[in-house]
């Protein structure tokens, strides 16, 4: 450990633990799912993914569009919204896997936590306080998103609204920051860049444990299955992979979403890191 952390350790500022006999079970982590709940056929994309060594699965019921005026243009749904709950709690019931949905603010959470069992907090709610305040009030398991301009001290910053409430079920999960400007994709440029040092810095200060995203850290599918890996060497906990039996066809997130065979490969690949 470099000097520099051993100080703010010793100081206090950004050593945070929580206590791991009391939290969903993070470690070897596998969601995977598509970005938004399409319909009814997400039933049998999570029997697929399933199959395909998933532990958990990821779907948005409510999917916040960063480009309204594109979501028009280009067909894009943000999520079923109360359809979206059902369906997930269908999926749910058919495949046993826990479900990992996105919960926008404060107001939503009794709603989703009937069919939540873990909440996922996007990039852009990483310093809602408000609602980081109500998650430390309730018992379901959040994954916090690293918003992608936040240092390492805020994101422990924002994990503390969360513990100091009393909830502890918490992991962050590591999805890119902001890489070269593409200006509203008119330009094949990368819009996000990984942040696969935060890994091990993180490691470093706290034992929460680190969920990797290489969907929205890379943007495109075939920097996902390489970042993946790069991942996992460097002491991710576990993933969370965006995933479609035809990523074309994605209604959100297309172009990063990756096919069952990636996905497949990627889930090897984390059975190999276990052993």
């Amino acid at each position: 450990m470099n000097e520099y952390i051993k100080s703010l350790k010793e100081a206090g500022k950004l050593n945070i633990s929580i206590d791991k006999t009391k939290t969903f079970n993070w470690k070897y982590t596998k969601i995977a799912g598509p970005c938004s709940v399409e319909g009814p056929e997400i039933v049998d994309i999570a029997k697929e993914i399933k199959l395909l060594g998933a532990n958990a699965f990821r779907a948005g019921a409510y999917k916040p569009c960063t480009y309204p005026i594109l979501k028009e243009v280009n067909g894009w749904k943000e999520g079923l919204r109360e359809e979206g709950l059902r369906l997930l709690q269908q999926v749910k019931e058919e495949t046993g896997l826990p479900i990992v949905t996105e919960v926008m603010d404060a107001s939503m959470i009794d709603k989703v936590s009937k069919v939540a069992d873990v909440f996922q907090i996007g990039t852009r709610n990483f310093q809602n306080y408000t609602l980081l305040d109500a998650l430390g009030k309730c018992n379901t398991p959040v994954l916090l998103k690293r918003g992608t301009w936040g240092t390492i001290d805020e994101i422990l910053g924002a994990c503390e609204r969360i513990l100091v409430g009393g909830n502890e079920n918490i992991a962050i999960c590591l999805r890119g920051v902001v890489g070269m400007p593409n200006y509203r994709h008119v330009f094949p440029t990368i819009r996000w860049a990984p942040d696969l040092m935060m890994i091990p810095a993180l490691k470093e200060l706290t034992n929460i444990p680190i969920i990797y995203d290489p969907s929205h850290s890379t943007g495109y599918r075939n920097f996902v299955e390489p970042i993946s890996k790069a991942a996992l060497a460097a002491g991710a906990d576990g993933l969370i992979v965006e995933c479609h039996p035809e990523p074309d066809k994605s209604i959100s997130d297309p172009a990063q979403a990756i096919d069952y065979k990636t996905l497949e490969n990627i889930f090897y690949e984390r059975c190999k890191c276990n052993n």
